[in-house]
């Protein structure tokens, strides 16, 4: 029984205009950040930032600062 109130609120809240759509949701404009990565996994090769959360992969022949 709880299951079908549970559809009937859902159902409910999204008639009454309670959900947004995606087009709605307006972005979060990125601040500039002072990137300090870090690796996050055994090869060294992708890493983030640890302020923001940016990742970035090491290409082919660039040098890997934690090797």
């Amino acid at each position: 029984m709880y299951i079908i109130e549970l559809f009937l609120k859902l159902k409910e809240d999204f008639k009454a205009g309670k959900f947004k759509k995606q087009e709605e949701i307006k972005p979060v404009q990125k601040e500039k950040c002072d990137h300090f990565f870090v690796p996050i996994d055994s090869t060294k090769r992708i890493l983030a930032c640890s302020k923001c959360g940016e990742i970035y992969k090491l290409k082919k022949g660039e040098v890997n600062p934690f090797e």
